[in-house]
C-alpha cells in the first residue's frame, strides 16, 4: 500500500473512485474484506446479489419510453446498487461513446444502449465496440442510416477512430474513407439492428494497411488490437478513475494489460486499482466529482431512501445531464466541472440537503437523531464524526477549529457549553453539515 495509509484509508478512496462511496455499512463490509479483497468483489459484479434493486425498480413505475424516467431510472441505480464498479464503468462507457437523446429521439433506445455498458462494463472492449456499432442509438446519433453504397457517410467510421479506439493522429483520411465503405448497410429498424445488404459495398477496402473484403465487424476486430487503442484507452481510464495528467509510464502498464489480456476491461481495471500511483498521496483527493459522483455520493453517506424527481435537473445545472451529453465528445470532466454557475448548483445542493428535507420527509435522516445513535454528546465528537464521514478528515486544522467553534455556539453565535434544546442541535447540526458540503475538499472524489 501507500506510505503509512491503513488498509481502510485505501478502501474508501476505492470506494469512492470504483464506485461513489459508500452508506457507512458499506463502507464497513468492504473494510472488512480488505483492500484485495473489496477490489475483487467490485471486480465480479456478478457474485453479488442485486434482486434487492430490481424489485425495487419494478415497484417504481419507470416509463422507459419517456426520457424522463429514464434518468431517474439510471440515478436510482447508481444510488442503490450493490455493484457500485458496474455502474461506474456504465457511466464512463456513456462519456466514451456519448450518445445524446436530443439527436437519437428514442428514450428506448437510449435505454438499450445503457444496458450494453452495463452487459460489457468489465467484459471484453471487442464485444463492446462491436456492440455498439450495431446498437441503434449509437447508429442515429453517427448517422450511419444514411451510409451507403455509393455514397458512404463517414461520421461514424471518422469517431470510431477518433473518439473510441486510436485517437487523432493514428489514421489517415483514406482509412475514414475505407472504413465508412465497411459499415455501409449497418442501419437499423424499428425492432433494432438491421444488415441492408442492398446498401452494403462488398468491394475490397484497404484500412490501416490490410487489405480485404472487409465489413463493419473486420473493422473492429482490426482497431482494437491496434496499439493506438490500447494507449488510448488507458489514458482515457486513467483520467476517470485515479488523475488527470497520467505519467507513460502508468499508460504503458495499463495499455499492456489490455492487450495481453485480449482486450479484457476487468483485467485492465484490476491492474489500474492496484497500481502503486492510484494507492498513493498523488491520487488521493486528485479528482473533481461530477455531478453524478456528487449527487449519488451525498444520497448515499446521507443514507438517503427517497429521491426527488428533479435530481437529474439539478445534475444538469451542475454540468451533467445523463443521457444527453453536449457532444461526440462526451463531458470534459476535471476543472470542466468547476465554474460559478456550477459551483453555486452545488451549494444549493448542499442547502437543499441540509434544509427541510430531515423532517419533511420520513426516509430522509435526522443529524440530531444520527448523533443519539452514535453516541455523540459535544461539539467537538460531532464535529470530528462528520469530517471523518463526509471529507475523509481531510480539512486543515484552523478549519475544524472553526466548526468546533460554530457548533459550541447558539443560534446568535454566541459560545455555550451545552446545545440548549433538540431544535437547537438539529439546526446546528444541519448547518455544520451543510458548512463541510461546501468546503472545496467536498468537491474532490
Amino acid at each position: 500500500m501507500a506510505g503509512k495509509k491503513s488498509d481502510s484509508f485505501w478502501v474508501r478512496h476505492l470506494l469512492r473512485r470504483a464506485g461513489f462511496g459508500g452508506t457507512p455499512s458499506e463502507i464497513q463490509h468492504y473494510v472488512l474484506l480488505g483492500y484485495d479483497g473489496a477490489l475483487d468483489e467490485l471486480l465480479h459484479p456478478q457474485s453479488v446479489d442485486n434482486d434487492a434493486l430490481e424489485a425495487d425498480i419494478k415497484q417504481q413505475n419507470f416509463d422507459f419510453t419517456q426520457i424522463a424516467d429514464l434518468k431517474r431510472w439510471w440515478l436510482y441505480r447508481m444510488c442503490y446498487t450493490r455493484r457500485p464498479l458496474e455502474e461506474k464503468m456504465t457511466l464512463f462507457w456513456h462519456g466514451h461513446f456519448a450518445t445524446s437523446e436530443k439527436k437519437v429521439k428514442h428514450a428506448y433506445a437510449m435505454y438499450g444502449q445503457n444496458w450494453i455498458f452495463r452487459k460489457h462494463a468489465l467484459g471484453n472492449f471487442h464485444q463492446l465496440l462491436y456492440d455498439v456499432s450495431k446498437d441503434p442509438a449509437m447508429i442515429i446519433w453517427l448517422d450511419n442510416q444514411q451510409n451507403q453504397k455509393g455514397k458512404p457517410n463517414e461520421n461514424y467510421a471518422r469517431e470510431i477512430m477518433e473518439l473510441f479506439t486510436m485517437g487523432i493522429g493514428n489514421y489517415s483520411e483514406q482509412d475514414i474513407k475505407e472504413a465508412a465503405r465497411a459499415f455501409t448497410g449497418w442501419h437499423t429498424q424499428p425492432d433494432g439492428f438491421h444488415f441492408n445488404e442492398a446498401q452494403h459495398d462488398f468491394g475490397n477496402k484497404t484500412f490501416l494497411g490490410q487489405t480485404g473484403n472487409f465489413n463493419g465487424e473486420d473493422v473492429v476486430k482490426i482497431l482494437v488490437g491496434q496499439k493506438a487503442t490500447s494507449r488510448f484507452l488507458a489514458r482515457k481510464l486513467i483520467r476517470f478513475f485515479a488523475f488527470d495528467d497520467p505519467d507513460e509510464e502508468m499508460i504503458d502498464r495499463i495499455a499492456s494489460t489490455y492487450l495481453k489480456s485480449k482486450y479484457n476491461i476487468g483485467k485492465t481495471m484490476e491492474v489500474l486499482l492496484s497500481d502503486p500511483l492510484f494507492l498513493s498521496e498523488r491520487s488521493y483527493h486528485a479528482k473533481i466529482k461530477s455531478p453524478a459522483e456528487l449527487v449519488v455520493g451525498t444520497v448515499k453517506t446521507m443514507q438517503l431512501r427517497k429521491l426527488d424527481g428533479d435530481l437529474p435537473s439539478i445534475m444538469a445545472r451542475m454540468g451533467q445531464d445523463l443521457l444527453e451529453p453536449p457532444n461526440v465528445k462526451g463531458w470534459d470532466g476535471g476543472p470542466a466541472w468547476i465554474a460559478t454557475d456550477t459551483m453555486m448548483e452545488r451549494f444549493n445542493f448542499a442547502a437543499r440537503i441540509t434544509g427541510a428535507k430531515f423532517e419533511d420527509m420520513e426516509s430522509y435522516m435526522s443529524p440530531s437523531e444520527l448523533m443519539r445513535k452514535q453516541g455523540l454528546n459535544n461539539a467537538a465528537e460531532m464535529v470530528d464524526y462528520f469530517l471523518q464521514l463526509l471529507v475523509d478528515d481531510d480539512v486543515p486544522t484552523s478549519a475544524r477549529s472553526r466548526l468546533v467553534a460554530y457548533v459550541s455556539s447558539d443560534i446568535k453565535g454566541d459560545p455555550v457549553k451545552t446545545i440548549p434544546d433538540e431544535r437547537t442541535l438539529d439546526a446546528k447540526l444541519r448547518g455544520l453539515v451543510h458548512l463541510i458540503m461546501t468546503l472545496p475538499t467536498y468537491q474532490l472524489a
